[in-house]
């Protein structure tokens, strides 16, 4: 009994991170019609480009968004996250 209070919760958002936050990202992520860095989606959806930048990186890394360098003419390139859409056949 002990041990399911212990074990944590493999379907809860990682410490520090608010459902309302990846909600607001992710809806951002799905209007981007060209993809959406770090600054876009803070400038969309007011938080700072480095919670922005975290909250994209999670859902990359949970596979429903999709990383893609933007290079510029300078400098290191921009990294674009695009929404992995569902596959309408499968």
């Amino acid at each position: 009994m002990f041990a399911t209070l212990r074990t944590p919760d493999h379907g809860s958002l990682p410490k520090g991170m608010s459902a309302a936050t990846l909600d607001a990202i992710s809806t951002a992520l799905a209007e981007a019609t060209d993809g959406l860095s770090a600054s876009a989606a803070a400038s969309a959806t007011g938080v700072s480009r480095v919670t922005a930048r975290r909250y994209l990186e999670y859902l990359a890394d949970s596979g429903l968004a999709r990383r893609s360098p933007h290079y510029g003419t300078v400098g290191r390139p921009e990294v674009r996250y695009l929404p992995v859409r569902a596959d309408p056949a499968g």
